[in-house]
């Protein structure tokens, strides 16, 4: 199921035209953005689970319908698909759904190789998030952004470990515009 789910998404993001942005997914990531905003949390301001879903899902919308054009719309995307909600199990904070954060990882590919200028930041975080919430250590497999490109965190780990591990081989994981 879920390796359907991913390459049906794959398919979708493959057909990205440059187009008009996404005026709505814009709107649902401003609201993202400012419930998380430094204003927000001073004046005891959290996101709401409801608010939470309907920004995802319309992410999920969007993808379905082709409707992901442009550098910023995948970028947004992204960004509210990295903020999935996380809930206590035993005592430790986990996703309620780490897919969202491997589509939040595919989405931030897209978004830099169409140009988004913060891409390639987004691309470590939200892989970085997504080997976090599946216990695997992101010391040792995970990506580093430094202004300029994405590396690996350690480059002795081989394809046949990251394959054993789940992960995809560096080259998926390392890529050129």
């Amino acid at each position: 199921m879920r390796l359907a789910l991913l390459c049906l998404t794959l398919a979708f993001l493959s057909f990205s035209i440059h187009a008009e942005s996404n005026s709505g997914l814009k709107k649902h990531f401003e609201a993202d953005q400012q419930i998380r905003s430094a204003e927000s949390r001073q004046n005891g301001n959290t996101p709401d689970l409801k608010d939470e879903i309907a920004r995802r899902l319309y992410v999920f919308s969007a993808l379905a319908n082709g409707d992901l054009n442009t550098a910023d719309d995948f970028f947004y995307a992204s960004i509210i698909l990295q903020h999935t909600n996380l809930e206590f199990v035993a005592e430790e904070l986990k996703s309620m759904s780490n897919e969202n954060h491997l589509l939040a990882y595919y989405l931030a590919q897209k978004a830099y190789q169409l140009g988004h200028e913060k891409g390639a930041w987004l691309i470590a975080a939200t892989y970085n998030r997504y080997l976090e919430n599946a216990a695997i250590d992101v010391n040792k497999y995970g990506l580093k952004y430094d202004n300029t490109r994405v590396y690996l965190q350690n480059n002795s780990i081989t394809d046949e470990e990251r394959i054993l591990r789940g992960l995809p081989p560096v080259q998926s994981v390392l890529f050129s515009k």
